[in-house]
């Protein structure tokens, strides 16, 4: 593989890590919160609203910013369609007696492609809703994130804030 190649790779990769982590911070964040969710996967439109509850917003700043996320939801939801497609098509492939390589590795690329409008999608929505929040706010959203890519990290002490929120009142 070229250098270029590489790093192609290598932003695809970070893109899709980032928002890997986005989505599990807001995966931890909900997992006691007994909002109902198909498969373990958190609807889309709801990503924002958790996020807002977990950092402690409320009232306009709270739904401007669960605006902000959800500004994406249509077309996120469009490609995770496309992406599931691929998936099954690419599965059928690799269940053939003898796989075709090269039907396979352009499933990948077809995959990886998808997985990257994805992941840019939803790291451009992180970044976007981020702007709506105060300094403090985002420093609480950060920490969150963080929070989710450390081992033991669940629980409660996903969303400290809105523990010391709920302590104080």
């Amino acid at each position: 593989m070229n250098k270029r190649s590489l790093k192609a790779v290598l932003v695809v990769s970070l893109a899709f890590n980032l928002a890997v982590v986005a989505t599990v911070a807001v995966g931890l964040a909900v997992r006691d919160s007994g909002t109902p969710v198909s498969g373990g996967e958190i609807p889309i439109d709801d990503h924002g609203k958790h996020l807002s509850k977990c950092i402690g917003l409320s009232g306009e700043k709270a739904k401007c910013f669960e605006d902000v996320m959800a500004g994406t939801s249509e077309e996120a939801g469009e490609i995770k369609a496309e992406l599931e497609k691929e998936r099954d098509d690419f599965f059928h492939l690799l269940q053939e007696i003898e796989p075709d390589e090269r039907a396979i590795m352009a499933g990948v690329e077809s995959i990886s492609v998808l997985q990257g409008r994805l992941e840019k999608l939803l790291v451009k929505r992180l970044v976007d809703s981020r702007a709506v929040l105060e300094p403090e706010e985002d420093a609480r959203l950060l920490y969150l994130i963080r929070c989710s890519m450390r081992p033991g990290c669940v629980g409660e002490e996903n969303c400290p804030y809105q523990k010391e929120k709920e302590d104080s009142e």
